[in-house]
């Protein structure tokens, strides 16, 4: 195994399971890949490299937290809440998107009815674009990967405004990309799958302590348990250091993996910014969770990380996280620019608490966050079993369907572990070897 992110750690644990002999080989220091934490330099404490969120739609993944015993790492929205604030217009002010009693896809009508950031116009269009998804199908979806979802959706009759502040918001936080460069293949399957799919499908999720902490521990101890060798700060450069080994799984981001195997990478990357803010009081009111904010470029969406936290990282003081999406257009901008433009939005969303003091701050550039599922891109997206039968390449990268999320990667690893295995499988079925995602009233799972 070569790479020890979700995907490799989800490999690993499968072939453990199935009685295989593993060692993971890691470059780095640490489990996790994508979601890990870094020391802050003043402050001494663990912070997310970018705030991350998984959803009830991400079954796959809580198969694999289940698995580890480590459902105390996160917790699960008993109900669907999706707070947006328009700053400029409406201090303090949301309006959240939540499910009702009607049956998917018209779960959130009574809730969007009342949203104030679209007109009745901009709803009465979006009834088409509803009823377009319904009408595709996995197959018929992937027919329209040549076109972008913002054609798409104007090809469905839907305004400017509902493209901007609704479909484009989704995508951008989902996908990584900006709407009008989306694939329509990937944006359908976001809304069928994800807001438009099961009623609880977008059931909001949160880490309950730093992202290293969250996998580091919980994940190392249960593949120490099924016998994997884990073996840290080792990269592989060449294939040939891996022939006693039977198998080979590869782990790895698109870029790394091309040059380990000689194959072609011709997917592009896109970046993310994590913004973390820290505050002398309640910077934010402590019943304030998160929200999406409304025709903000650059700040648009605020977290209350501190709300999510079993145990407050310094004693009265507030985290507050901002995930920037798509972010290769601010990635020059210095931490001063980036923490005014969130002093302002902050400052127009809650002026009653302008005084409480920012007492630190750390700004995380990452270039290659994530795959881009541009316009064409599935057909570069690779397959797990592309290299032959004993050679599976696994990552959020491979050709899932799913966009570069923590639940893409754990079904590309048990998809590689599969067919290593050589079983009929397909990641929208359960692992049948592991436990359950949850569902709603298991006591297992906190509720947030």
């Amino acid at each position: 195994m070569v790479g020890a992110g979700l995907a490799g750690i989800t490999a690993a644990l499968a072939l453990a399971d199935a009685g295989k002999d593993v060692s993971v080989f890691e470059s780095r220091g640490h489990l996790g890949g994508r979601v890990s934490s870094v020391k802050h330099p003043r402050l001494g404490i663990k912070i997310d490299n970018c705030q991350h969120a998984a959803f009830r739609v991400y079954e796959r993944f809580f198969q694999l937290i289940a698995r580890a015993n480590a459902q105390h790492i996160i917790k699960i929205q008993a109900k669907t809440k999706l707070p947006f604030a328009f700053p400029k217009k409406t201090a303090g002010k949301v309006s959240i998107l939540t499910t009702g009693k009607l049956s998917p896809p018209n779960h959130m009508l009574g809730s969007m009815l009342k949203f104030p950031f679209l007109s009745l116009g901009d709803k009465i269009a979006m009834r088409s674009a509803i009823k377009a998804f319904d009408g595709l199908t996995d197959q018929s979806q992937w027919e329209l990967d040549d076109i972008s979802f913002e054609d798409w959706l104007v090809s469905k009759g839907q305004t400017k405004q509902a493209i901007q502040r609704f479909f484009g918001f989704f995508t951008l936080a989902a996908l990584n990309v900006d709407i009008g460069e989306a694939s329509a293949a990937q944006g359908i399957m976001l809304f069928r799958h994800g807001l438009f799919g099961k009623a609880d499908a977008f059931d909001v999720s949160a880490f309950t302590m730093d992202l290293g902490e969250a996998i580091q521990g919980p994940f190392t101890e249960v593949l120490e348990q099924a016998n994997v060798e884990i073996i840290l700060n080792k990269s592989i450069k060449h294939l040939d250091e891996l022939d006693d080994f039977d198998d080979i799984v590869i782990a790895l981001p698109p870029h790394l993996a091309a040059n380990l195997t000689g194959q072609t990478n011709l997917l592009e990357y896109r970046s993310l910014i994590g913004v973390h803010a820290f505050y002398s009081g309640e910077r934010v009111p402590n019943t304030f969770d998160f929200a999406a904010l409304v025709d903000e470029p650059l700040i648009q969406m605020v977290f209350n990380r501190s709300n999510e936290l079993d145990d407050p990282i310094i004693e009265g003081v507030q985290w507050i996280s901002v995930p920037i999406s798509a972010a290769d257009s601010f990635l020059k901008m210095s931490d001063e620019e980036i923490l005014s433009e969130l002093d302002r939005v902050l400052n127009e969303m809650f002026p009653q608490n302008s005084s409480v003091k920012r007492i630190d701050h750390l700004i995380i550039k990452t270039p290659k966050a994530t795959f881009a599922p541009t316009v064409g891109s599935a057909k570069n997206r690779p397959k797990v079993d592309s290299l032959g039968a004993h050679i599976a390449l696994a990552g959020s990268h491979t050709m899932t369907g799913w966009p570069s999320t923590m639940e893409g990667a754990v079904r590309s690893g048990l998809q590689a572990a599969a067919h290593i295995l050589g079983e009929d499988y397909h990641h929208d079925s359960e692992w049948i070897a592991w436990p359950s995602a949850p569902k709603h009233g298991d006591e297992k799972w906190r509720v947030w």
